[in-house]
């Protein structure tokens, strides 16, 4: 079961999901996807986090998403964690391979495909575009003490 893989806190949550080859395991059904899909899972109420959409996708070879689609509010980005493909963004076919980061704004069309002999894995994630955040270093700040890690 899904929450038992889940480890919560007062200020967090951990969602063990296993290793990449074993995301194929997870499956959504309609309403949450228009299409049945095998190997996606979204995690934003998994982690509780409802100002970030994140999934984790595996796409089995010479398989790919057989529709073009857009978003209405949500930027993507697609960071590949294993395998190749190819995505097509507004009529450009873009190759990708593991380390590959892609950032598509709502209004373009997109799917990806799997054209290679073995899994492509990626995460995918998606926030509002229009929001604007101070990330990076600049949101740090250093807490008194020093790290006590258990053995």
């Amino acid at each position: 079961m899904l929450n038992e893989k889940a480890v919560r806190g007062t200020n967090f949550t951990c969602f063990h999901a296993g290793p990449k080859e074993g995301w194929t395991q997870y499956r959504l059904e309609p309403p949450e996807v228009p299409i049945p899909a095998r190997g996606k899972l979204f995690l934003r109420n998994l982690l509780g986090s409802a100002g970030l959409e994140m999934s984790l996708n595996v796409v089995p070879p010479g398989k790919g998403v057989p529709f073009l689609h857009k978003h209405q509010q949500n930027d993507e980005v697609y960071v590949i964690v294993g395998g190749r493909g190819q995505f097509l963004v507004d009529g450009e076919c873009i190759d990708v391979e593991e380390g590959s980061v892609l950032r598509i704004s709502p209004a373009a069309a997109r799917a990806w495909r799997n054209n290679s002999d073995a899994p492509l894995y990626f995460l995918c994630i998606q926030y509002r575009a229009d929001s604007i955040i101070q990330g990076g270093t600049l949101d740090g700040l250093r807490v008194e003490g020093e790290p006590s890690w258990s053995s």
